[in-house]
């Protein structure tokens, strides 16, 4: 499962969503006022609503991030990306923000997950990148992407179906948005030839 926002050119983002994911019309309308420019990496939070058996892994989402530019008269063409895998944040129950427990069932639970010290600063050199070739005019073109890892869901063995809840904070003050509802990652890993029984394959951890 992936979904990809197209964006730093004219910083409208277009969402590109596949068949089997389900973005709420509200999210919609937030992505396309969204600019990237005003995210701060180390307050960046995915938050995965899952069954309670389920062990969530750290590296069971991962963000991408590009920008290119073909430069200009004072600056050269220009590529980068990045592949960010997210880490399990410790937090308290109690602390939790509303919208991640708002429905939520008996047998759920939420696992919050975060970029590490030196993904966020990688992220921000590159969006610190993309600002200066903003501010000279050269025109650009980026896209941030978030995707689910389905081996790095634990105990999956006694599921023919499970679905998951994905949650985005982009901004800290904004907090969190549904950004994809009922993603079966299981129906997910057969798409794309995942063995489910295979020893975890996580990256981080």
């Amino acid at each position: 499962m992936k979904s990809s926002l197209k964006m730093f050119g004219a910083m409208v983002a277009t969402v590109i969503l596949s068949g089997c994911m389900s973005m709420p019309i509200s999210t919609m309308y937030k992505m396309s006022q969204f600019s990237p420019f005003d995210m701060e990496p180390q307050d960046i939070r995915i938050a995965l609503r899952t069954d309670k058996s389920i062990e969530v892994k750290n590296g069971a989402a991962k963000i991408f991030m590009s920008y290119s530019s073909d430069g200009n008269d004072s600056l050269p063409a220009f590529y980068e990306e990045h592949n960010f895998s997210v880490e399990i944040l410790q937090y308290r129950h109690s602390e939790m923000p509303e919208i991640l427990l708002d429905d939520i069932e008996d047998n759920e639970r939420v696992t919050i997950l975060k970029l590490s010290d030196s993904d966020a600063q990688a992220m921000k050199d590159l969006l610190a990148k993309a600002k200066q070739y903003k501010a000279l005019d050269a025109k650009g073109r980026g896209e941030f992407a978030i995707s689910t890892e389905n081996n790095c869901f634990g105990n999956l063995n006694n599921f023919a179906s499970l679905e998951v809840d994905v949650f985005l904070q982009a901004v800290k003050e904004d907090g969190y948005m549904l950004f994809l509802e009922d993603v079966d990652v299981i129906e997910q890993a057969k798409d794309n030839d995942i063995d489910l029984h295979q020893t975890n394959l996580c990256e981080a951890g």
